[in-house]
C-alpha cells in the first residue's frame, strides 16, 4: 500500500510542476531521481558531463546531434525532422530510453541546448506531458543544495525507442520559399516567419562561420530568443510572457514558422509559444545554415517586417 502511495506522489510531482512552460523545479525533479521511468538528460558535451552532472543522468550532447544532422543531410533526407527517425531510434535505443519514458532535460549555461533535446524528442512522438526542462538548469539544481557527481556515464541497458514522427511541427525549405514568394508579391498567406537570432545576425552585420551569406529570410520578423528567458529561471513567468507576446504582435491565428542558425535557438522559442496557445507552430530546421548557403535563395539585410 505504501509503495502505491509513493508511486502516486511521484506521478503527481511530475504532473503538477509548472506544466504551462514545460519546466520542472529542482525540488520536484529531485523527487523523481529514483523513479525508474524518469530519465534525466544532460544536454552538454561529454567533457562537461564528466566534470559534473546530476546522478544517473544520461548524456545527449545537443550540438553533437546537430553535427550528425548536418554531416548526413538528415533534415533534407527526412522531410526536415531534426534527425531521421531511424537515426534517432538508434541513438536513443543505445542510450537505453524508450518513447514512453518521462524526461527531465537540463543544461549548464545555454538553455537552448535543453530546448533542442526537448524539441527533438517531441518531434519523434514523445508526449509533451512527459517532457520537462529543469528550471534554471544544473545551476538551479545546485542552488538548492541537491547532489551532483562526476565521472563517466553509467550506461543503461539498451532499449527500444519507437519514433512516431510529428511532421507537422517542422517546415521545409520549399514551404518557407513559397511563403517568401507570396510575401514578395504582396500576398497574405496568413504566415508569420520569425527569426530568433541576434539583431546583428538578422541585419547581416555579423558574418557567420561556415555560412556564405549574412542577413535574413525576406519577410522575417525579428524576435530575439533571449527575450523569453528568465533571469534565474529558464523562462520568464507565464503571465509576463503573455504580455510580451502581445506586445510583439505574435498572432496565434497565423501559421508561425521559427528559424535561427541550426535549430537550437528557435526551439527555445517554440516551447513557450506552444505553451501560450500557438496551434500552427513549426521550426524551419534547415534555418540560416541552409538558407544562407544556398545562393539561389533570396535574402534581406537592413529591412524589417512592418507588423
Amino acid at each position: 500500500m505504501l509503495k502505491i502511495f509513493l508511486t502516486f506522489l511521484v506521478i503527481l510531482s511530475f504532473s503538477f510542476a509548472d506544466e504551462r512552460l514545460y519546466t520542472i523545479s529542482p525540488k520536484d525533479a529531485f523527487n523523481l531521481l529514483k523513479d525508474k521511468n524518469t530519465v534525466f538528460i544532460d544536454a552538454e558535451d561529454s567533457e562537461s558531463y564528466k566534470k559534473e552532472h546530476i546522478p544517473n543522468s544520461i548524456n545527449l550532447d545537443a550540438l553533437a546531434l546537430q553535427d550528425i544532422a548536418l554531416k548526413n543531410n538528415e533534415k533534407q533526407k527526412c522531410k526536415y525532422l531534426p534527425l531521421c527517425p531511424q537515426t534517432a531510434a538508434k541513438i536513443f535505443s543505445e542510450k537505453g530510453i524508450t518513447h514512453k519514458n518521462k524526461f527531465i532535460i537540463y543544461y549548464n549555461e545555454l538553455p537552448n541546448k535543453a530546448s533542442y533535446i526537448w524539441f527533438l524528442l517531441y518531434s519523434m512522438g514523445v508526449d509533451d506531458k512527459n517532457l520537462r526542462i529543469l528550471d534554471g538548469g544544473i545551476n538551479g539544481w545546485k542552488k538548492e543544495g541537491l547532489p551532483t557527481e562526476s565521472g563517466d556515464e553509467k550506461l543503461r541497458p539498451k532499449a527500444s525507442f519507437k519514433p512516431n514522427p510529428r511532421y507537422d511541427v517542422v517546415a521545409t525549405k520549399e514551404e518557407v520559399l513559397k511563403h517568401v514568394e507570396n510575401y514578395q508579391k504582396g500576398i497574405d498567406d496568413n504566415t508569420l516567419l520569425i527569426d530568433t537570432r541576434t539583431f546583428l545576425e538578422f541585419t547581416g552585420r555579423q558574418e557567420m562561420t561556415d555560412i556564405k551569406r549574412a542577413g535574413h529570410i525576406p519577410g522575417a520578423k525579428f524576435v530575439y530568443w533571449r527575450w523569453f528567458a528568465g533571469k534565474d529561471t529558464t523562462y520568464k513567468p507565464f503571465e509576463k510572457l503573455q504580455e510580451d507576446v502581445k506586445k510583439l504582435n505574435i498572432d496565434f491565428n497565423k501559421r508561425i514558422i521559427l528559424y535561427c542558425t541550426i535549430g537550437n535557438r528557435s526551439s527555445f522559442v517554440f516551447i513557450p509559444l506552444k505553451a501560450l496557445g500557438a496551434k500552427n507552430l513549426k521550426i524551419y530546421t534547415g534555418s540560416w545554415y541552409e538558407w544562407g548557403n544556398d545562393e539561389n535563395l533570396p535574402i534581406e539585410k537592413e529591412k524589417y517586417r512592418k507588423e
